[in-house]
């Protein structure tokens, strides 16, 4: 005898006739969308609430229980995150809206990927190019969700411009970091399935002077960033400082490369920060929040770009309100 089929679930979605079916582990968000069914949606991963809706019937599992945008009142609203909810009954739920076509911006899809290289940048740090099974559309800052195994979804940063079936990703090994271990040791030829495009931290023109703000593998979308700059001539002739932190000199990754794309740049400048640093370190000894305020000093009326460790990307948070920024201004997202 044969053995039997996952079973499927059906998923219909209010406010519209939608009725789509959800595989085995599926989430609410991936269904709808494979089946050409668009609900409001940004980060992929819980942290956004985006794509939260009310579940008017039936049964769900939350894969990410700590997921940052669940708060105490939506289980008693019946509320729920559509990307972390995988349907266990057949299911109604009810979201803001219903497009049947995706944002211009979010032309989210799922790509089977496959490793070509794996290349150490620095202590424990990776750059891993992948060959998708066709041409796919990002925008530089934008991220990628990848399923490493069964059940183990991580998120990655593109490090470059698009480039047709091309992507690649830099990440570091965290010790007893289940994602981070299993992405840094595939062997090249490792099939991966791979969704993108997330978030919405890309360029955009305010007429303000800009600043890039980095920490670790955070590096990763701000050399995306500042390839479009360099290459599309962004920003004119106002300075774009960047700023780039580590815990040691060492692990300042592509370092080279981020140097040679602000020399390219008419107005550029480039600040490095390391928390432990020899004596002779030329650059900041201290956080990425030290370097900023040893550069901007009164300066602040900047448009912000950052990327890094939520530790990381909250410090510079707070310290961009103390200095009267407004959160407007300020373009990141934030996992790890």
């Amino acid at each position: 005898m044969s053995e039997a089929s996952p079973p499927t679930f059906e998923v219909v979605i209010e406010p519209s006739d939608h009725r789509v079916r959800a595989r085995a582990g599926e989430t609410l968000l991936d269904a709808a969308r494979r089946a050409g069914v668009w609900i409001p949606f940004e980060c992929g991963w819980g942290s956004c609430s985006t794509c939260k809706v009310t579940l008017l019937e039936g049964e769900v599992e939350c894969l990410f229980p700590q997921a940052p945008a669940i708060r105490p009142q939506d289980a008693r609203r019946r509320r729920i995150l559509a990307c972390q909810s995988v349907p266990q009954t057949d299911v109604c739920i009810k979201a803001l809206r219903v497009e049947d076509h995706p944002p211009e911006d979010l032309p989210t899809a799922d790509y089977r990927g496959v490793l070509k290289e794996r290349r150490e940048l620095a202590p424990s740090i990776w750059r891993l190019v992948f060959e998708l099974d066709r041409e796919a559309a990002f925008r530089p800052g934008q991220y990628a969700v990848l399923e490493l195994e069964p059940g183990l979804r991580r998120c990655y940063s593109m490090d470059d411009l698009p480039r047709g079936r091309r992507v690649s990703f830099i990440a570091k090994r965290y010790p007893g970091g289940s994602g981070s271990t299993r992405l840094t040791t595939l062997e090249p030829g490792s099939e991966v399935p791979v969704i993108l495009p997330f978030g919405r931290a890309y360029l955009r023109e305010t007429g303000r002077a800009p600043v890039f703000a980095a920490g670790g593998t955070g590096i990763a979308p701000i050399l995306s960033l500042l390839r479009q700059v360099v290459a599309e001539g962004w920003f004119g002739d106002r300075e774009v400082l960047v700023v780039y932190g580590a815990n040691t000199p060492e692990e300042l990754a592509a370092r080279g490369e981020l140097e040679e794309l602000v020399a390219a740049l008419p107005q550029g400048r480039l600040v490095l920060a390391a928390a432990r640093a020899p004596d002779d370190w030329p650059g900041v000894r201290g956080f990425v929040t030290h370097a900023l305020e040893q550069v901007l000093g009164d300066d602040w009326q900047r448009e912000y770009w950052m990327a890094g460790p939520p530790a990381m990307v909250n410090a510079v948070l707070a310290l961009l309100a103390e200095r009267g920024v407004e959160i407007t201004r300020v373009h990141y997202d934030s996992f790890g």
